[in-house]
């Protein structure tokens, strides 16, 4: 569920947002070196591997923090989708930030940790995290929620992408604005009920999105027609999900979207101790 509560005045938007952690996840591999230099490779040659990647900027944000004055090799297999609204850069940035926190033995506390990594983005202290977990702000104050119920989760990615700041203009644009309560949301994963679950969802910025994104609302189409419980945009976009209690279901969807050249993928959520649910 992601409900756009407002715009602050130095123009960021305000959320309402309940982000959940899931088993597909990126590579990260770092290895230490004495030379001061960070040197990054990606398994997708159109992602910058410099100091606009935000991975690269959280191992040079920590070197500076814990005052190290080697480097690192930093090594990334991409398997999140780009631009599909999934934190997926973030979720790179947060695997730095724990990996060399525990490399070099920091002594940062937690609140300095999290601290470090909002200031790399809003949505970086929450994939240090696992679990279910409401967040407001502009992604910055979390809550933790119950875990979500056990199910099966079919992540689809049309062949366009979206970026944040795109998504942001075209919702400002768009007449019609949808508003959500996430004390619904709450609700329904305090009970532990899917369904209710499934109805809790929604996303104020899929209408404005699937508009100018016709490929967006026609994979969403798919997974309704497959017979998931429950159907959203994740994110600014572009990629949607469909929520199934049935694993084979699940699994089924997966391979008919592939074959329709679909990117698709079939996870768990993560609980808050690390389990697949």
């Amino acid at each position: 569920m992601l409900n756009i509560s407002g715009v602050r005045e130095d123009g960021y938007h305000t959320l309402e947002t309940v982000m959940q952690t899931v088993s597909l996840y990126d590579l990260v591999e770092i290895t230490l070196k004495k030379e001061k230099t960070i040197c990054l490779k990606c398994s997708l040659p159109y992602i910058p591997c410099d100091e606009r990647n935000i991975a690269y900027k959280a191992a040079a944000l920590f070197f500076d923090a814990v005052g190290y004055h080697g480097g690192a090799d930093i090594s990334i297999k991409k398997n999140i989708p780009v631009g599909g609204g999934m934190g997926g850069g973030s979720t790179d940035a947060a695997a730095v930030i724990s990996m060399l926190d525990a490399m070099l033995e920091s002594k940062m506390s937690a609140g300095e940790i999290e601290k470090l990594a909002l200031s790399l983005g809003a949505d970086v202290p929450f994939c240090l995290k696992k679990g279910t977990y409401l967040a407001e702000g502009i992604g910055e104050i979390l809550t933790r929620l119950p875990d979500m119920p056990k199910c099966s989760i079919v992540l689809c990615k049309p062949k366009v992408s979206v970026s944040s700041k795109n998504a942001y203009g075209i919702y400002d644009r768009y007449p019609q604005k949808l508003n959500y309560d996430f004390k619904i949301m709450k609700s329904a994963l305090e009970k532990g009920d899917l369904r209710d679950v499934c109805s809790a969802l929604g996303n104020s910025f899929e209408p404005a999105i699937s508009e100018s994104y016709p490929a967006i609302a026609e994979a969403r189409s798919r997974l309704e027609r497959s017979g998931a419980c429950g159907c959203a945009m994740t994110g600014s976009g572009a990629v949607v999900f469909g929520i199934y209690k049935d694993v084979y279901k699940a699994q089924k969807t997966r391979a008919a979207l592939r074959i329709s050249g679909y990117r698709a993928y079939c996870v768990s959520p993560v609980s808050s101790e690390g389990r697949k649910r």
